[in-house]
């Protein structure tokens, strides 16, 4: 009976060691308490870091990066204290976050290496939040570059995430890069048109317009069709960040449907300065 009492006491004594002690509840609370502080310190630091660049009108994508490198810098130094109460030791933890960052890269690579494009996304900037790009046949509206996906709105209302690798490595044509773009209308010319003078009167008034750019300026001009016809082809370049052109096009296709439509101005002939016989 005496045995196995001291072999019970002595498994209950090999089983308490293994419980953790006062002090180690005492550090895994003080870990937790230092991360929720240093995440919340994180949030605060970004909201005030957002706020600040707001006030003096920083770049959208500029203010971007600089908000997520704060918060996941101010994360990563809670995550060091919070590991360093815990074990003790600032060595044993820089060197369990190599091994770390090892398998987490090996396990999570897609993930690392989108967030990575990412980033150099917003570094090297070669779009801005706002502008029309295509990229991986997909067009729309640069909404966010987030951390695993570059989201954009297309013209029909859709939202398309697009990976940021994907991005960084695919072709991009960024349609908003520059001030004006190139529009051009083309209209039939239906046959029996007075043709003559057309194409002059077409492009003296495109000329005089303030909602076309004058450098380049437009191009009016008569090509063949296919079926024997004449087209009629007019292109333009429009400053698109202050005009609509959508209402611009509607207003030069009326206008273009007018002059094919209407009858050639004539002079009016000068009257005869020659009298009557008498």
């Amino acid at each position: 009976m005496g045995a196995m009492l001291t072999l019970g006491a002595s498994a209950w004594d090999t089983f308490r060691s293994y419980l953790p002690t006062t002090l180690d509840l005492f550090k895994v609370g003080a870990a937790v308490v230092i991360l929720v502080a240093f995440y919340l310190l994180a949030r605060l630091v970004r909201m005030l870091t957002g706020k600040e660049l707001r006030r003096v009108k920083a770049d959208p994508q500029v203010a971007l990066l600089v908000n997520r490198i704060v918060f996941l810098a101010a994360l990563v130094i809670g995550v060091i204290a919070a590991f360093t109460e815990l074990f003790g030791s600032p060595a044993l933890v820089f060197g369990g976050f190599g091994f770390l960052a090892l398998a987490l890269s090996l396990a999570f690579q897609d993930i690392l290496k989108n967030f990575i494009a990412g980033i150099f996304l917003l570094l090297e900037r070669p779009f801005r939040l706002g502008d029309e790009i295509t990229v991986d046949n997909r067009t729309g509206i640069v909404e966010n570059i987030e951390m695993r996906a570059t989201t954009l709105r297309t013209s029909e209302g859709e939202q398309v995430l697009i990976p940021n690798a994907l991005v960084y490595t695919g072709t991009i044509i960024n349609r908003t890069r520059y001030p004006t773009r190139l529009f051009t209308l083309t209209a039939k010319v239906p046959d029996g048109a007075a043709v003559d003078g057309l194409v002059e009167r077409l492009r003296e008034e495109l000329k005089s317009r303030p909602d076309v750019a004058k450098d380049p300026p437009p191009h009016v001009g008569l090509q063949p069709a296919i079926d024997g016809g004449l087209t009629l082809e007019v292109r333009y370049w429009l400053d698109y960040r202050r005009n609509d052109p959508l209402a611009v096009q509607a207003a030069l296709g009326q206008r273009i449907y007018q002059a094919i439509h209407s009858p050639a101005e004539k002079t009016p002939a000068k009257p005869s300065t020659k009298s009557a016989n008498t």
